[in-house]
């Protein structure tokens, strides 16, 4: 049975860390080393993020679609 992509369907704003734009990049809603949650560009994601997966985020690619996590 083939899985069902999900896709984000909400505003996608700048990173939270950086504040480069997101339209058009891949990007992670995930868990910072500080606890919250925070939408991140990859490269920021490197550095604040707390991994991909059940818990701890997930990852899109430029066109929204779930890739990991």
């Amino acid at each position: 049975m083939a899985s069902k992509q999900k896709v984000w369907t909400g505003r996608v704003g700048p990173c939270q860390f950086c504040h480069t734009s997101l339209e058009g990049k891949s990007f992670v809603d995930g868990a910072t080393r500080m606890g919250p949650w925070a939408i991140m560009c990859l490269d920021c994601h490197k550095v604040e993020g707390h991994g991909i997966g059940q818990g701890r985020g997930q990852q899109y690619n430029a066109e929204r679609v779930k890739v990991a996590g």
